[in-house]
């Protein structure tokens, strides 16, 4: 009993500390950040997180009850002002901030939160991360501004299971199929312009509860070839670019005025050995493969050595991880001397060891949209080859290699898996097949099944870390895996954003800033009346014509795995796996498009009625620019009602010449915005 009063003790002290008012947000205001990334979602709702890529854009347009201070590593409030627990520590109640509001002004209140819990159970929704609230018995109304959840048991991640992102009731019900399309938060920023495929353009929420965040606007641009971005941030056209691969990282750490932010990631790849193999069911054996193949060459070959060496089924970013782990190390001599002594020998002087009259032939497989796979592919048959192993590759689609994995077709694969806050590695590691749904290689420890259930149900943290350091020892000691690298998550910036100690993610984007002396220039900045910018790179904004697609989002094995789990409505035991194939078999091909770019800039001249009343002020000419680069047609998009201003935008915008825009290699037509602004010379 004492050590329940000690944690009521602490929950109180808790609930008073986080119910102090929030900071307000530091930083020059002011400035545009333009972010070059690979992840642009198809929708934007809490309702419908990506399946396959970030979801860190919602960080950015709405609120979570409460999240992880970057700083301390706790739990602080955001829509929620504080918390309580039970007495039994089976029910959460959160008080909500009385100062929030939906973009539109109205209130936010437990009831939104409760609507949105309600809509995510509902199967109708199917709502990907719905085992997340599998534990949650109910969800009440106490009050305008208080909600609580009511749970089936006591356990470490009631917080983090009960953080509902919510969705304004009162917009949702008029229009449930269009709100991913157009949604309305209550974040720090609001979406001012979003270009399927193309870019999305962000504002700042002046009513944010902690103040109007420093950065005007946030421009998040997409790419499908990350050669593009990474070319484009180097001539200084984006200002911060998100997850690149290490090789890409090394290259421009070479520029001083770049900082790289590198972190340690999340997710391990590795080799799954299928255990019904003769051969691969002897752990001995899987250790001596796992000896032979040199993980430090991977790492630092592949992977630039921008990551750690995996070992076991916790990365070192976990809270769980075992720290005393002794790795395996490579040493190709004494994996030939296990094999020797489990009785494998070339006894037909073909260079291939063979036991019972049957060669060691292993068929190992990855996905080929994944070039660091494939890479690792290579370096791991040079290595086992050397073993005296016969090695037989396949680089499979994605669709295909799932297909092949479900069915365990293979030998081993190439793959690997994330973990994240909360550890749950039940359908991975478990050996019943009704939960262990993702348990490939056919592994099976009742020792490591019982520490799972024990350490997902733990309400004590500390005594849950012990529970999963044995779980990753025992783990990495079967090597049912050759745990191969954990590569850090790389993102990259120019040095005047500031504010990025806590990490360059587009999560954190709201705390960013920019001194003002060094703020990015908008183009009617560069086109000011009477200066000559013929030669200079401007930045307008791009319109596709006509209704543009949605770009393919990305796909990734591991992720439509994990996607079938998180559907489940109940828990992990219903999921039909073969439904998984139901993919493409081939990822759809995207466009390659290039941006128009001007190469003749023409300012518009003041006109003389506009000086005699100092007319004042901004005129955004729409413009669409044909394949020969020639502006084909003028729109006055806004104006500040000055109709001769407005004749010399349009004037100027005629005159202005482009490099055509491509798609695929070829020229097409695009349209342009291009802002002018309008005051009296000095």
């Amino acid at each position: 009993m004492k050590w329940f009063c000690c944690f009521l003790i602490v929950v109180l002290l808790f609930i008073i500390t986080c119910a102090q008012k929030e900071e307000k947000l530091a930083g020059e205001q002011g400035g545009t950040v333009v972010i070059g990334s690979t992840d642009l979602p198809t929708t934007i709702s809490p309702l419908a997180p990506s399946m396959f890529g970030s979801n860190e854009i919602l960080d950015l347009l709405f609120m979570h009850l409460h999240s992880i201070d970057p700083e301390t590593g706790k739990m602080k409030p955001e829509l929620a002002s504080s918390w309580e627990f039970s007495e039994d520590l089976t029910s959460i109640t959160y008080y909500l901030r009385r100062d929030v509001e939906w973009w539109d002004g109205k209130s936010v209140t437990a009831e939104d939160v409760y609507y949105t819990y309600e809509k995510m159970i509902d199967p109708k929704t199917n709502y990907p991360n719905i085992a997340k609230l599998r534990f949650i018995k109910k969800a009440e109304l106490v009050g305008t501004y208080a909600i609580k959840f009511t749970f089936d048991r006591v356990y470490a991640d009631l917080l983090t299971d009960s953080d509902i992102m919510a969705v304004p009731k009162h917009i949702v019900e008029k229009s449930d199929d269009n709100f991913g399309q157009n949604p309305i938060g209550n974040g720090p920023y609001k979406i001012k312009e979003w270009i399927y495929g193309s870019e999305l353009i962000l504002v700042a929420n002046d009513k944010y509860y902690r103040g109007k965040p420093p950065l005007d606007e946030i421009h998040i641009r997409y790419y499908y070839d990350m050669n593009n971005m990474i070319d484009d941030f180097a001539n200084g056209d984006l200002d911060l670019v998100l997850n690149i691969t290490p090789t890409k990282a090394k290259d421009l750490e070479k520029n001083e005025n770049i900082a790289i932010d590198s972190r340690p990631g999340n997710t391990y790849t590795y080799i799954g050995w299928n255990l019904n193999h003769p051969f691969l069911s002897d752990k001995d054996v899987r250790k001596a493969l796992s000896m032979a193949i040199n993980t430090n060459k991977i790492l630092d070959e592949v992977f630039a050595g921008i990551g750690v060496i995996s070992l076991g089924p916790l990365p070192l970013s976990s809270w769980g991880y075992n720290e005393n782990i002794e790795p395996i190390e490579y040493d190709l001599s004494k994996a030939k001397e296990i094999l020797e002594n489990k009785g494998f020998r070339d006894r037909n002087r073909n260079k291939i060891i063979d036991k019972d009259g049957k060669e060691f032939v292993l068929n190992i497989i990855t996905n080929i949209e994944n070039s660091d796979r494939v890479a690792t592919l290579d370096y791991i048959t040079k290595d086992l080859t050397a073993l005296g192993i016969r090695i037989r590759t396949r680089t499979l689609n994605t669709a295909s290699f799932i297909d092949v994995i479900v069915k365990r077709e293979f030998d081993g694969f190439i793959m690997g898996w994330s973990t994240g806050a909360k550890i749950d590695p039940t359908i991975y590691w478990n050996s019943d097949p009704a939960k262990g749904l993702f348990n490939f290689v056919s592994y099976a420890n009742s020792v490591v099944d019982s520490l799972i259930d024990v350490g997902v149900a733990m309400l004590n943290r500390k005594k849950a870390k012990k529970i999963w350091n044995e779980f990753q020892r025992i783990v990495y000691q079967d090597q049912p895996y050759t745990f191969l690298i954990v590569s850090n998550n790389v993102s990259a910036s120019y040095k005047r954003i500031r504010g990025v100690d806590n990490g360059i993610t587009l999560a954190n984007a709201y705390t960013y800033w920019i001194p003002e002396a060094e703020q990015r220039v908008a183009v009617a900045a560069l086109t000011s009346l009477g200066e000559d910018t013929t030669s200079k790179r401007t930045g307008p904004e791009i319109e596709p014509v006509g209704e543009a697609e949605k770009p393919p989002e990305v796909v990734k094995p591991e992720e439509l795995l994990e996607a079938a789990v998180k559907k489940d409505t109940a828990s992990v035991v219903d999921i039909d796996t073969t439904g998984i194939t139901a993919v493409p078999l081939a990822p759809p091909k995207p466009s390659v498009i290039t941006r128009a770019t001007p190469v003749k800039q023409v300012t518009p001249k003041y006109p003389e009625s506009a000086r005699t009343i100092s007319a004042t002020g901004r005129v955004v000419i729409r413009v669409l620019v044909g394949t020969d680069g020639k502006v084909k047609t003028t729109t006055v998009l806004s104006s500040f009602g000055n109709p001769a201003c407005e004749v010399a935008a349009v004037a100027a915008a005629k005159q202005w010449e482009f490099k055509p825009a491509t798609k695929d290699g070829e020229p097409f037509e695009q349209r342009i915005t291009i802002p002018f602004d309008f005051r009296p010379p000095r």
